[in-house]
């Protein structure tokens, strides 16, 4: 069945490559298939598709093609090239890690805070990881003054966006008055959104908590070990590889 689907998924790239990209244009679905194709099995003729699209303007191919070509050392030119094409067109996750490489001084490109920030800036109106970075800048004054107030907005920034992460720290801050006045109500609030999200260390506050209510009530005792259990499986596993 497998090799059924990448055969026809290698005839509809060959038909495709002989149609003008304006005249038949592809969907982010195809694009994205075609891009794992392309990374995930090192397929030639799905590379030779991306760059199809990407030299025509079309932006996801161009963040698809970067993603590719950012897994090779001797590639790393044309990635950055890439991500800036789709970076100055606004896709978010273009810019996202393209500010990324700035950040951590990837890609062969030298660590530039400025640069990151701004592409952080950029991508953060739908990214909650660029949102986060912002926020990780903020406090630790990188590109930008220490500013625990700025940190916290974007806390809450990406909070609202659905990052688990920045909802745990951001419960923290209201718990310790770190750049926003104190408040133990909405420092529980989202120690809970957090765990909902199945962040580890929030999973293990709150199983903690309940542990200590364990002899008076044995409900919340087995609710604590359930959480543990469960704030130690997702420690295995990546938890946004990005941070």
């Amino acid at each position: 069945m497998r090799s059924l689907f990448l055969g026809s998924l290698t005839l509809l790239i060959l038909a495709m490559s002989g149609c003008d990209v304006f005249s038949v244009p592809p969907t982010s679905a195809e694009i994205e298939s075609v891009g794992m194709r392309a990374l995930q099995a090192k397929d030639a003729v799905s590379l030779n598709q991306l760059n199809h699209w990407a030299e025509r303007g079309v932006t996801i191919a161009q963040r698809e093609l970067a993603l590719v070509y950012s897994t090779q050392a001797t590639t790393r030119k044309e990635a950055v090239h890439w991500l800036n094409e789709a970076s100055r067109a606004g896709d978010a996750q273009a810019q996202f890690m393209l500010g990324k490489a700035y950040h951590q001084g990837q890609l062969g490109l030298t660590q530039d805070y400025a640069k990151a920030f701004s592409l952080f800036l950029s991508a953060a109106k739908t990214s909650d990881q660029a949102s986060f970075m912002l926020s990780r800048m903020a406090k630790f004054g990188q590109g930008v003054p220490r500013d625990m107030k700025e940190c916290v907005h974007w806390l809450q920034v990406s909070s609202d966006q659905g990052n688990g992460q920045a909802m745990y720290l951001l419960s923290t801050a209201y718990a310790n008055g770190d750049g926003v006045d104190k408040d133990p109500k909405l420092a529980r609030h989202w120690l809970e959104e957090s765990a909902e999200k199945h962040f580890p260390v929030a999973l293990q506050a709150l199983a903690l908590e309940m542990e200590l209510t364990r002899e008076t009530d044995a409900h919340h005792g087995l609710d604590a070990q359930h959480m543990m259990k469960e704030a130690s499986d997702h420690r295995t596993m990546p938890w946004l590889r990005m941070q």
